[in-house]
């Protein structure tokens, strides 16, 4: 372990410079910061050859969930868990970016700092706008509601924080907290306004049962009421063992994940049109632990109690946790984002200086009608203007274990959208490998007989197999159904990134997101096909811009 890495909070930052702006480096961290007009920049470099192209990543330390999500007057804001220090979980704080299209983000520094007097972190949670003013902040002041970890006692209660300048500066309230049942395992408040009862409407984690005021509740999620945003009334909680007897009665299991859950984390709620329809339905999405993963619960919600009706995972890879939307979203749809790692090998990944990145934003839709309501997720629109070159086009071509139309195009590259249209035909498998190099490789198969996307990243990392840094019992393959189309093809959007790929397959119906940590140099691409010929239908392969960080600095301030 470098030690560099593990400095204490109070010496991890060297700061220099005078003026407008200031310039930290992290020890060891390959950290590259080029002054422009008014902010800084990072981007990638074969130094820091796995900071991403298109995702968010910090400028240096630890991140993990996505928080405070919502949207207010043309800008995205996305708090996030962060420890500046080092690329490691702990002294949580919420640090603080934005941006106007999801994804060329500017970083602010640390808004909800930790309590270094009373011992106390900032756990996740969610934002709004308080277009009303009903808390009496101010007409459209931004509401952060977040949980304090209290260490020395392994208590945690909800808070809020707020801001009447659009985030530039964010004030904790003065009577926190708003939520308090004496509880360790309390966690992850969401808050919506709910228009039919003209009330706020929070959702929060209870991770173990709990005795509030003598009424012990089960484990499950909790969902309060509130005129203000600050005196809260339970309303009612969804709880694990409901969950289970649904899904007993449905019949879904994923062919992933356990259908036991021991806790949820992060929820999320909001209502979705039904495509096509005039139906509307409410999903609750919750992050799973112990073997983590996130599933959207598909149902109905009153103003008071959620019943669930059928469920779809979010994700079959193993890098996807604590998925959040934004609030207050403009273009009448709702986009989430994930933190894409996975919490049994985090702290074992490869890292220069930081550690932790988001995935792609992602629109969430609904589509069918009646008793068939299937969930899509596919990037956010504005990716498309990240596409540059078009490195191949590739139209009406056969596959076998010899023939690769690829060889003839200019297809290699870190940063990649690759769109492809594929007839198995006559072969067992047919795949793609990207950030293909002399010594690694990442693999994606499609087995005919099994319907079955498979990701292999056993070769995906510049350090050696992939269990030289996952967890030794962790699987290095991810799979998910994905049915043949009418047409008998199967359709990929495939994103790969320095230290990702994220695959949606058939319009998103299927997703996968997982971590990979290739060589600077290894940015080839070939087609192949076992057993038979797969026939290529379209696929066109674009090299996406990089975006590189912002970080805006004034005077006195540090990345901190």
């Amino acid at each position: 372990m470098n030690e560099l890495l593990r400095l204490s909070r109070r010496n991890a930052l060297r700061v220099t410079g005078t003026g407008l702006f200031t310039t930290t480096v992290l020890g060891g961290s390959g950290l590259s910061v080029s002054a422009t007009d008014h902010v800084e920049q990072i981007e990638a470099s074969e130094s820091d050859l796995w900071r991403p192209g298109f995702h968010f990543a910090p400028p240096q330390g630890w991140i993990n969930d996505p928080n405070g999500l919502v949207y207010h007057e043309g800008v995205y804001h996305l708090f996030f868990q962060y420890n500046p220090y080092n690329p490691f979980w702990e002294d949580i704080e919420w640090g603080h970016a934005t941006s106007e299209d999801l994804f060329e983000w500017t970083y602010h520094g640390v808004k909800l700092p930790f309590d270094e007097e009373n011992n106390i972190g900032k756990f996740s949670g969610g934002g709004t706008v308080d277009t009303q003013n009903t808390a009496g902040f101010g007409e459209d002041a931004l509401i952060l509601s977040y949980t304090g970890a209290h260490l020395n006692e392994s208590i945690q209660d909800q808070r809020i924080a707020y801001s009447t300048d659009n985030g530039k500066t964010v004030t904790a309230y003065a009577d926190n907290p708003v939520v308090d049942t004496n509880d360790p395992e309390f966690r992850d408040p969401n808050v919506f306004w709910y228009e039919p009862n003209e009330h706020w409407i929070m959702v929060v984690s209870r991770a173990a049962d709990g005795d509030d005021n003598g009424d012990e509740r089960p484990a499950g999620i909790e969902f309060y009421s509130s005129e203000d945003h600050i005196d809260w009334t339970y309303e009612s909680t969804f709880t694990i063992d409901e969950y289970e007897d649904v899904v007993a009665e449905i019949e879904t299991n994923n062919g992933v994940y356990n259908d036991t859950v021991d806790l949820w984390e992060c929820p999320d709620l909001f209502e979705l049109p039904v495509e096509g329809t005039d139906e509307t339905k409410w999903v609750l999405t919750v992050s799973v632990q112990g073997d983590p993963h996130v599933d959207h619960l598909i149902g109905e919600f009153d103003g008071h109690e959620f019943t669930m009706e059928d469920r779809e995972l979010a994700d079959y890879g193993y890098d996807y946790f604590a998925a959040m939307s934004w609030d207050n979203e403009p273009n009448d749809c709702r986009i989430q984002i994930g933190w894409a790692a996975h919490w049994p090998y985090m702290d074992f990944i490869p890292e220069t200086g930081w550690r932790g990145i988001m995935s792609v934003p992602r629109n969430v839709a609904l589509e069918g009608e009646e008793s068939d309501i299937r969930l899509r997720e596919y990037p956010a629109e504005k990716l498309v203007d990240l596409r540059q070159d078009k490195l191949a086009d590739v139209s009406k071509e056969m596959v076998t274990s010899c023939r690769d139309p690829l060889e003839d195009t200019n297809a290699n590259g870190r940063s990649l959208e690759i769109i492809m249209t594929i007839d198995p035909h006559s072969a067992d498998t047919v795949g793609l490998r990207v950030r293909e190099g002399e010594n690694d490789q990442s693999v994606i198969t499609y087995y005919t007989d099994k319907n079955q996307l498979e990701f292999d990243r056993l070769e995906s990392s510049v350090d050696g197999p992939a269990d030289g840094f996952y967890d030794p019992g962790q699987e290095d393959t991810t799979t998910m159904p994905l049915e043949l189309r009418e047409d008998g093809t199967i359709q990929l959007r495939v994103l790969v990134d320095r230290s990702s790929v994220e695959i949606f397959g058939n319009g998103g119906r299927r997703v996968m997101t997982n971590q990979i940590f290739p060589d600077w140099d290894s940015t080839g691409m070939s087609l192949f096909a076992d057993k038979g010929a797969a026939r290529v239908e379209d696929m066109v392969v674009y090299d996406l811009a990089s975006q590189p960080l912002g970080i805006e600095l004034h005077e006195g301030s540090h990345l901190r």
